[in-house]
């Protein structure tokens, strides 16, 4: 009897346990805790009325503070690098380069909760959400309301983000799914460097 006792604790205190990590200690915990992320992703952005607009996919590369690759390998080429100061857009189609001083892109962008440790309840309302795709989820509403979105939904298992549905102003919901995901290991950090291709329009003036 004893030993169906004690195996019955334990089983109620692994319960107990995953079911007190919240959406937003693991939002919490990535914040603080996470310093690179190398990932695949799918990015699918859908109407108003649920219909899908674009579908896309691609390698993404994070090293904390403010440094990342987004690269769009389907179905159009493209590479967004920030090297920490400057933020470069490169179209390989158009043979075009955009560039500007991170700071002026950056603000309470999405982008911003994956590339910094910060304090996320200065810039949103952060309420927790019920579990789904097997993530626990969690509701970020922007304080400011001038901003591109109005409601980003961030999904974590216990190492960190695996999910976004980002809904703008217009109605529309980008989600953001990532796999393979590779939390805390070394990545090389010339995938954060970009040089202008020879031959490309450069557009705009980096941080300097």
């Amino acid at each position: 009897m004893t030993r169906y006792l004690f195996s019955g604790f334990i089983l109620f205190l692994l319960a107990f346990n995953a079911q007190a990590e919240s959406g937003i200690q693991r939002l919490n915990h990535f914040m603080e805790s996470v310093e690179t992320l190398e990932t695949a992703f799918t990015q699918e952005v859908m109407s108003e009325k649920g219909e899908t607009i674009q579908s896309s996919q691609g390698r993404f590369m994070l090293s904390r503070p403010g440094k990342f690759r987004w690269e769009y390998q389907q179905p159009t080429p493209q590479e967004i690098i920030s090297d920490g100061k400057s933020l470069w857009i490169y179209d390989k189609e158009l043979e075009q380069v955009t560039v500007k001083p991170l700071d002026e892109v950056l603000g309470a962008s999405p982008a911003a909760i994956l590339m910094q440790h910060r304090d996320l309840s200065k810039d949103y309302q952060i309420v927790e959400k019920p579990t789904r795709e097997d993530l626990a989820w969690v509701l970020l509403t922007p304080l400011n309301k001038n901003g591109d979105f109005t409601q980003i939904f961030i999904g974590l298992n216990a190492k960190g983000v695996l999910a976004m549905d980002l809904h703008d102003q217009f109605g529309q919901t980008t989600k953001i799914r990532f796999q393979q995901s590779q939390f805390n290991t070394s990545i090389n950090g010339e995938n954060f460097e970009f040089t202008p291709p020879a031959g490309v329009d450069v557009i705009g003036q980096p941080a300097t």
